[in-house]
Order: structure tokens, then sequence, then C-alpha cells
């Protein structure tokens, strides 16, 4: 971070150094006078010289003055004044369920596959046999669990290939009810899964 920080010191201070050796031309008498000059050279010999003297600040306090100034600038708030929004969610949960798919298929088979040295025992039967112990509640709850990441991933996946070709985005509520559509019906055949399964 310093690195920066002292390329404009270096600038600054060469800038300074500029000013100073106008000045001196200016005040010596061997010069030529300013009517012979170039109006670009009268320009800056008529410049204001700087009064002030410059800040200059040693590398070892560049990163506590940048840390200083980082505290006084105002924070804009976002997610406490966010309105949330259908589609601004739906598409955040698109990309949390398809995490969740494919780790979950990733865990199982990097699982299955390192069985044999855990001693565990993940064959079909182990599996139906520990699901078919479970009370019914956690059978409807763990299927509904796995049924509506799908659902919800593979309509809200035809979804978003649909409203790519730009025909609803002049219509923002037509964008809304679409995808409030998309979370009905893939509520409701996660639960026509659940059922049939």
């Amino acid at each position: 971070m310093a690195g920066p920080i002292q390329k404009k010191v270096m600038l600054m201070q060469k800038v300074s150094s500029m000013f100073c050796l106008r000045r001196a031309v200016v005040a010596s008498r061997s010069i030529t006078p300013i009517t012979a000059l170039p109006l670009q050279q009268v320009r800056m010999q008529t410049t204001k010289p700087i009064t002030t003297p410059l800040k200059v600040i040693k590398p070892e306090s560049a990163q506590e003055e940048l840390t200083r100034q980082r505290l006084r600038r105002p924070v804009a708030p976002h997610l406490s004044i966010y309105k949330w929004q259908v589609h601004s969610v739906s598409s955040a949960m698109e990309r949390n369920t398809g995490i969740l798919l494919a780790g979950g298929l990733y865990l199982f088979g990097t699982s299955y596959l390192v069985t044999p040295w855990l001693g565990w025992d993940l064959s079909s039967a182990a599996l139906v046999a520990a699901f078919g112990a479970l009370p019914v509640a956690a059978k409807v709850a763990l299927k509904f669990f796995v049924a509506w990441p799908f659902t919800f991933h593979l309509f809200n996946g035809i979804r978003y290939l649909a409203t790519t070709t730009g025909r609803t985005l002049d219509s923002k509520s037509q964008f809304i009810k679409i995808a409030w559509a998309v979370v009905g019906s893939s509520a409701l055949a996660a639960a026509g899964l659940v059922a049939y399964v």
C-alpha cells in the first residue's frame, strides 16, 4: 500500500521543486524580458507560487494515514435498507440449490468410495433399511428436503433460459409473476414427488 503513496509524495515534491525553480528564474535579472518570451512561458511565469508547505507523509506512517482516512469515509447501508425482490432471491436460490445438489452428490460419491477403508456400509440395502426405520414425519421431511432443491433448480433454470430471450424485460409485473410461479410450481412438484415416490 505504501508504494502508490510514495509515488504521489515524490510527484508532489517534483512539482514543488518546479515551482521553486520557476520563482528563481523569474526573480533573476539576467533572464530575457517577459515581452520577448512566447505566450506559454509568460503564463508559466505569472503563476502564483505555492505559499503553504506540502504535507509529506513518511512511508512508515502511510498505512496509518490510509486507515485513518478510511475510518472517516461514509458507509452506505446495503442489506439493512434493501427491499427484497422475488426475482433476485430466486436468482440467489438458483445458485444455492445448484451448490447443494452438486455438493451432496460429490459428498455421497466420495463417502461411497472411501467406505471400504472406513468400515461403513452405504450399500443400497443398508440405505433402504435405514430410511425404512425412520418415522413417517422424518421420511416426508427428508424426501421434501431432497425433492424441493431439485425441482426449484429445474424450474428456475427453465425460467432463466426463457427470460434470457428478453421477452419479459419490458413488463416488471410479468417478470415478478413468473418468479412467483416458479416458487409455487417447484413446491407443488416437490410435494408431488414426496407423495409419489
